[in-house]
C-alpha cells in the first residue's frame, strides 16, 4: 500500500515534466473538444487553464494563425513548461498569461471563443469563473467546457460505499457523497452557465472505461495518484485509511479475479453556451 504514503510537489519542474505525460486521460476530452469547435478565421481564443499547453497549442495549429490563442493559468510551472514548447513550436499567433481564473487580467469583450479542457471540476469558485467567462467573451462568443460530470468511476463509489456501510463506518459517507458530486451534473453545469447569462447551443455525452489489471494496479496509477487518490483517501480520518483501503484494494482484486479485470466508467460532457447579445 506505497500509494498511502505517496506525496508530490506541484512546484517542482520534474513533476510538471511528468505531469506533462498524463496526457491520454486530458486527450480524450481534448479529442471531444477540439472534434466539435466549430472552425473560423480571425478568431480571438482564451484557453482557460491551459496548464502545460494542451489542447491550447492543438488549438493554435488547428485555426492557424488568421486567429489569436491566448492560454491562461494560475499554476506557474506548468505556464512555463508551456513556455518551452512556446519557444520550441514557434508558433506566432500564441500567448501565455500567469493569472486567477476569477480576476483575468483582461479587457471585457475580447474574445470571439472560449475553451477550457478539464478545467471546471478543478476551479475553487466556478460561478467566479463562469462569470469572468462571460465578461471576457464578445457578443455572441462561445463558452466551450469539457468534464467528466457526475458518474465517473461509480464502480468504484459503489464499492467504496458498500465497504463503508459493512465496516459501520456510515460517519464518512456523507464525505464519500460530497466527493462523488463535486464534479457536478450535466443539469447542474447547464444551470452554471445559464446564470452567468450563457445560452446552451450544444452539448454531447460520451463515454469511455479505463481497465486495470486489479485493484494494485488501480490505485497505483499514475492518473489516481495524482487526479484522484487525495480525494478518496480524504474520505476517511488517518486512523481509518490502513484498514479501509486495505479492504478497498481486496475486494477490487477479487473483482479482477473473477471478471478477468477491472473497468471503471468515465462519462464525458461537451458543453457549449453562447453569450447573447
Amino acid at each position: 500500500m506505497d500509494y498511502l504514503r505517496f506525496t508530490y510537489d506541484p512546484g517542482q519542474p520534474d513533476t510538471v515534466s511528468v505531469f506533462d505525460e498524463c496526457s491520454l486521460w486530458a486527450a480524450r476530452f481534448g479529442s471531444l473538444l477540439l472534434n466539435n469547435l466549430e472552425l473560423h478565421p480571425n478568431l480571438n481564443i482564451l484557453d482557460l487553464a491551459c496548464g502545460t499547453g494542451f489542447p491550447l497549442f492543438e488549438l493554435a495549429h488547428m485555426y492557424g494563425t488568421s486567429c489569436q490563442i491566448t492560454g491562461v493559468d494560475s499554476w506557474k510551472e506548468a505556464i512555463e513548461r508551456a513556455r518551452t514548447k512556446l519557444n520550441v513550436y514557434q508558433v506566432p499567433n500564441v500567448q501565455l498569461i500567469e493569472a486567477d481564473a476569477r480576476h483575468l487580467p483582461l479587457q471585457d469583450e475580447t474574445f470571439d471563443l472560449i475553451v477550457s479542457n478539464l478545467g471546471i471540476n478543478n476551479f475553487s469558485d466556478p460561478e467566479a469563473v463562469v462569470a469572468e467567462c462571460f465578461r471576457v467573451a464578445k457578443p455572441n462568443a462561445r463558452l466551450v467546457l469539457t468534464t467528466n460530470p457526475v458518474g465517473h468511476m461509480h464502480e468504484f463509489y459503489e464499492i467504496f460505499r458498500a465497504t463503508l456501510k459493512e465496516q459501520q463506518k456510515n460517519i464518512y459517507l456523507e464525505r464519500l457523497e460530497k466527493n462523488e458530486s463535486h464534479r457536478g451534473s450535466k443539469e447542474a453545469l447547464i444551470k452554471l452557465l445559464q446564470r452567468s447569462g450563457f445560452r446552451i447551443v450544444n452539448a454531447k455525452e460520451d463515454q469511455f472505461q479505463l481497465r486495470y489489471l486489479n485493484g494494485h494496479a488501480l490505485f497505483n496509477h499514475s492518473l489516481t495518484k495524482f487526479g484522484f487518490l487525495g480525494g478518496w483517501r480524504r474520505v476517511v480520518n488517518p486512523e481509518d485509511e490502513e484498514q479501509i483501503f486495505a479492504l478497498l484494494e481486496h475486494k477490487l482484486n477479487q473483482i479482477a479475479e473473477a471478471r478477468g479485470e477491472l473497468r471503471m466508467t468515465v462519462p464525458m460532457l461537451y458543453l457549449e453556451g453562447e453569450k447573447a447579445n
